[in-house]
């Protein structure tokens, strides 16, 4: 069981991810494997499981806010057959009036499991339904653009958007921090692998893009911008100021 807190939700297409304490790679998780009892929002706590896919990349398998609901065994997993064995030898030392009463409690008890699991299932399956469209789609989009970036790109890289470097003092700073190899505000964050999950930028191999923090004035967070650098040392950079949902090109020498 790993533990993190909501790095971004998306709620209208039903996915986010989740940044892992003490791992610099963040988790994908769908609405189909969370397992809440609250809003989900960003910033918020989270305990889950995650696996590789056949692409390599993490996935969690359940995210919950309480790590006993991952943890713990539920009565439910217990056979009818040994729940109702152990408590007819326990009433076997009563009378007969009460054995029947105990064995007639006892089945309305099962019944009424029966059908909250029943509808508890029928939920799950509805919402993932629902949103199954929405994320395949999503994903289908992000494909084509990831393709079409590509090939633009080898066409002619100057037909990228581009910008010049701004007056803003903190981007500024960012990028001489980036060229004279720190110090960095965020020593943790900065300077690790940038994954293009979202596939914004070109296709590269892994390792080949990292990630540095632009501080925002009046955000005691690490806020929503970032400068994402290709190269070793870096020879492109890029600038989002919304979480990695668009980029622009900065013509840094």
């Amino acid at each position: 069981m790993q533990s993190g807190k909501i790095k971004r939700w998306n709620q209208d297409k039903g996915y986010g991810f989740i940044d892992v304490d003490n791992q610099s790679e963040d988790v994908f998780f769908h609405v189909s494997k969370v397992r809440l009892s609250q809003p989900i929002s960003v910033g918020q706590k989270v305990y889950f499981n995650s696996e590789r896919n056949d692409k390599n990349q993490l996935r969690a398998t359940e995210v919950t806010f309480n790590t006993l609901s991952i943890l713990d065994t539920s009565v439910s997993d217990l056979t009818p057959h040994d729940s109702n064995t152990s408590r007819q030898n326990h009433a076997n030392n009563r009378p007969y009036q009460s054995r029947r009463d105990q064995n007639h409690q006892r089945g309305g008890h099962y019944k009424r499991s029966a059908l909250s699991t029943l509808f508890s299932l029928i939920a799950l399956i509805a919402v993932a339904v629902y949103f199954f469209g929405d994320i395949n789609s999503a994903f289908f989009a992000e494909d084509n653009a990831q393709t079409s970036l590509t090939h633009s790109a080898s066409e002619n890289s100057n037909q990228a958007a581009t910008t010049g470097i701004t007056s803003d003092a903190q981007i500024d700073h960012t990028i001489a921090l980036i060229q004279q190899g720190g110090p960095f505000p965020y020593p943790q964050k900065d300077g690790t692998t940038f994954y293009n999950r979202e596939g914004r930028l070109p296709a590269q191999s892994q390792g080949y893009y990292r990630e540095y923090t632009v501080p925002t004035v009046g955000v005691s967070h690490r806020g929503a911008r970032r400068i994402v650098t290709g190269g070793h040392p870096p020879t492109v950079y890029y600038l989002t100021v919304d979480h990695y949902d668009s980029f622009s090109r900065l013509q840094v020498k």
